[in-house]
């Protein structure tokens, strides 16, 4: 096999198949074992591929150049080596990572929050088959229906928290809990004797820690019409200054299997009736973004459309 003879190829490991399974007549000349064919060898043709980019091989094709002439191979350039045998890896930077806190699935002691995050690295085996019960969730162009471009604006929306129809509910999959400011909270009628104790740190990106005053669990009601849904979601209630009067986290998007599209500014969610949205407000999107950089500060305010 001629193309052995280049110092710069890339030999394969040993295959993994069992070798009682494999087929005894096949031989393939780059792995060295039984198997497969040296022709039918997907790893040979992948590393031909690779040597060839890299000019490596242009004696060997037909016009001498670094590219093939089937296609050129302009196809995806998928990364087809594990990150271990990447031959030559671009240099990294730091990883940032972000801690937001709160009573989440994790639970609240140590140990539950080590299990939580081992059960993401443990191979357990094929998943459970589940049946479907519900349609598929998606976006399309009839989703931008009284979207104005070009836009990078937040998805904010009105739903319905308790008794009080919210505005600037701020739709957060960063969040890993439901966050209820404490303004909002006392201009809704809950006073502090109805919260319950929590001891659970809420942190910011920038590390610095707020304040819990403690949790409530009050009814949220997204869509309209038929197409509703309502969870009980268990609302983290602090003090602090912000546009928003709350903030939906992945927790309470999980609670209504909800999908959020910040593109389309639109959420959609299960119901008994089919697909459930809530439309975002854009112009209430700008407005609490215009007061998140006043000069003197952010001030939050609560309103209400209807009690």
């Amino acid at each position: 096999m001629e193309i052995a003879k280049e110092e710069d190829i890339k030999w394969p490991k040993p295959m993994r198949a069992d070798l009682s399974k494999r087929n005894q007549n096949q031989f393939c000349r780059f792995h060295k074992e039984v198997g497969h064919d040296t022709d039918d060898c997907r790893q040979l043709k992948d590393e031909i591929e690779f040597l060839i980019r890299r000019g490596k091989l242009s004696k060997f094709t037909k016009d001498g150049s670094q590219g093939s002439q089937r296609g050129n191979y302009e196809r995806k350039d998928y990364d087809r080596r594990d990150n271990d045998q990447d031959r030559n890896p671009k240099p990294r930077g730091p990883v940032i990572n972000m801690i937001f806190g709160g009573p989440t699935a994790a639970g609240s002691s140590r140990n539950s929050r080590k299990a939580y995050a081992r059960e993401v690295m443990t191979v357990v085996g094929e998943a459970p088959k589940r049946a479907r019960t519900e349609v598929s969730i998606g976006f399309d162009d009839s989703d931008l229906e009284g979207v104005k471009f070009p836009h990078d604006d937040p998805l904010v929306i009105i739903p319905v928290i308790g008794n009080s129809e919210t505005k600037r509910v701020l739709v957060d999959n960063g969040a890993s809990v439901d966050i209820l400011f404490h303004d909002a909270f006392i201009k809704m009628g809950y006073t502090d004797s109805q919260l319950t104790p929590s001891n659970m740190p809420i942190y910011g990106f920038n590390g610095v820690e707020s304040k819990v005053e403690g949790t409530i669990q009050l009814p949220m009601t997204m869509g309209q019409g038929i197409n509703t849904s309502t969870q009980m979601l268990n609302f983290i209630v602090i003090k602090a200054t912000s546009t928003y009067n709350a903030i939906l986290g992945r927790t309470g998007l999980h609670a209504f299997k909800a999908v959020a599209s910040s593109y389309h500014l639109k959420i959609k969610f299960p119901t008994r009736n089919g697909i459930g949205e809530e439309r975002g407000d854009q112009k209430m999107a700008r407005s609490c973004y215009v007061a998140a950089l006043r000069p003197d500060g952010v001030r939050g305010r609560f309103s209400l459309l209807k009690t």
